[in-house]
């Protein structure tokens, strides 16, 4: 696999803001819901990932952002 996770969280409103960040600074992002749509934000997270050779800056961006630690 080519991609590696560098986000998680329950959070769509999070989710969308990271990815926005990401594609503002030319890093293009995938999504996995894993959340249970009957119970919003309770079970369940959605993982972010990105290309492998983005990984270190896409998680520096997303801490610098404060959407990731």
């Amino acid at each position: 696999m080519d991609k590696e996770m560098v986000m998680l969280t329950v959070s769509q409103i999070k989710i969308k803001t990271a990815q926005h960040v990401l594609k503002a600074s030319g890093i293009e992002s995938y999504t996995l819901d894993q959340s249970d749509s009957a119970h919003a934000g309770l079970f369940g997270d959605i993982k972010l990932y990105v290309h492998q050779s983005f990984v270190e800056k896409a998680k520096s961006i997303l801490i610098n952002e404060g959407l990731a630690e």
